[in-house]
């Protein structure tokens, strides 16, 4: 999936990559011995059979699906035909021409020190108008991305991307290509220096950004601060319409205006352990939006900590929602794509037809979800 340009710079989803190709400039990256499947338009799955000449098979591999192999070497590299994977009966073998490998920047892992310092504001701090006992208004089942910081720690590589500060137009930084398609995917970032930026304005196809103050975590849609395990960004035209509100049929923007800031329960979310030692109460704040968050979709800002994004090491993967349990939408939940051309290296890519084939294939990972009338966190 390619991201559609954001009006309101700071949530995405950090899930669905463009496809990853194998070139020299990976040449240095850390490598797992891991794969993504190159099988569209199958969506019961392609055959990983028992042996490479063998017909039977063992395992049904989907499309953007993440593998790994037994080996831990690059197939790709090493000029094999065929990568023997893991699977759950045991191993199979693929053609390596349909899995395409996946880089790592680097094997660094978050620090679990620093984990634990990340805040959850309390209720009474993060309200500015009504309470969390209010009568609350089923929004039906959402369904979980997460989405987080980038962190030019993460990111190696040649400094040649220049980002300039929004208002002054002076450099504020040189980084590697892999960390700004990072920043400007999550819209938000930590330099090495310790700087916070948030992208800011768009104009002819790249972001400028704006230097936050110390502490800050991000900003979402009408300067509300974005809050790490409270803020969230959702559809404000899909919420209204979800609540039965009398002024969804105004513009988009009014919407926002009336809706952001609004306080969501999700009784899933509560009970949850977090790495500051306090347990989740399931309030969360609309205060952002994405460009790929459409209808019955949330992600979920869950500050420096991981995404859950598949193609990631394991260590980069987490965060305490997901060890409670939530379940996040990843590429596997959809399986109807069709041809989109080639990326510059010439690998076929491919978009999805069936929006949102996430409430077939994992409908279990829905969320349930209410509004709370009359309470809005503070900006």
């Amino acid at each position: 999936m390619r991201f559609t340009q954001r009006l309101i710079p700071a949530a995405a989803i950090t899930l669905f990559l463009t496809m990853a190709c194998v070139s020299p400039a990976h040449a240095n990256k850390f490598f797992s011995g891991r794969y993504k499947v190159n099988c569209p338009n199958s969506p019961e799955g392609c055959l990983c059979a028992k042996s490479p000449e063998s017909t039977e098979g063992v395992a049904l591999l989907l499309h953007a699906q993440p593998v790994q192999g037994v080996s831990g070497q690059d197939a790709h590299r090493n000029g094999s035909s065929w990568v023997e994977l893991k699977a759950d009966k045991g191993t199979c073998f693929y053609p390596t021409q349909k899995l395409r490998s996946i880089y790592w920047e680097t094997d660094i892992c978050p620090d679990p020190a620093a984990e634990a310092r990340v805040p959850l504001r309390s209720l009474n701090e993060m309200l500015a108008k009504g309470s969390a006992d209010g009568e609350q208004v089923a929004l039906g089942s959402l369904y979980p991305t997460f989405y987080n910081i980038a962190d030019e720690e993460f990111h190696s590589g040649a400094k040649t991307e220049e980002l300039y500060e929004a208002v002054s137009g002076k450099l504020i930084a040189r980084v590697s290509k892999s960390f700004r398609e990072d920043l400007d995917m999550e819209g938000t970032g930590t330099l090495l220096d310790g700087r916070v930026l948030n992208v800011a304005n768009y104009s002819g196809g790249i972001w400028d950004y704006k230097i936050l103050p110390q502490g800050a975590y991000g900003i979402g849609i009408l300067e509300h601060n974005l809050h790490p395990y409270r803020s969230v960004a959702v559809d404000f035209v899909h919420l209204c319409q979800q609540a039965g509100l009398d002024f969804c049929e105004l513009s988009e923007l009014e919407i926002k205006k009336r809706l952001v800031g609004a306080l969501l329960y999700m009784p899933k979310l509560r009970g949850i352990s977090l790495p500051n030692g306090k347990t989740h109460d399931g309030f969360m704040c609309a205060q952002d939006v994405g460009g790929a968050i459409e209808r019955d979709r949330v992600d979920i800002f869950v500050g420096p900590l991981g995404g859950g994004n598949p193609y990631l090491n394991d260590c980069r993967q987490r965060n305490p929602f997901i060890a409670g349990g939530v379940q996040c939408i990843v590429p596997t939940d959809w399986r109807s794509y069709q041809s989109d051309g080639f990326d510059a290296e010439g690998i076929p890519k491919f978009k999805r037809t069936k929006e949102f084939e996430y409430r077939t294939f994992a409908s279990q990972k829905a969320l349930e979800a209410y509004l709370v009338k009359g309470a809005f966190c503070k900006p």
